[in-house]
């Protein structure tokens, strides 16, 4: 796994599947929220999708936190 700088509250980290693409998951080190549909436990989050670049695994992440986490109910 590789981890990018903290992002609201969130360290994004990356992986590169042995098959290619990258993925994301995110680990909430903020207050708790309400989980959403991609959670894996109460702090991590697998985002979904595959990515050709790691970069854009990144910049979905933040996506994801921006739409899906911050808009959750708490």
């Amino acid at each position: 796994m590789r981890e990018s700088p903290i992002y609201k509250e969130h360290r994004i980290h990356t992986t590169r599947l042995p098959s290619g693409p990258w993925i994301g998951l995110i680990v909430n080190l903020g207050r708790r929220t309400v989980p959403t549909k991609d959670a894996l436990t109460n702090t991590v989050t697998r985002v979904p999708g595959e990515y050709r670049l790691e970069d854009e695994a990144i910049q979905a992440a933040r996506a994801y936190i921006d739409h899906e986490v911050r808009d959750a109910p708490e």
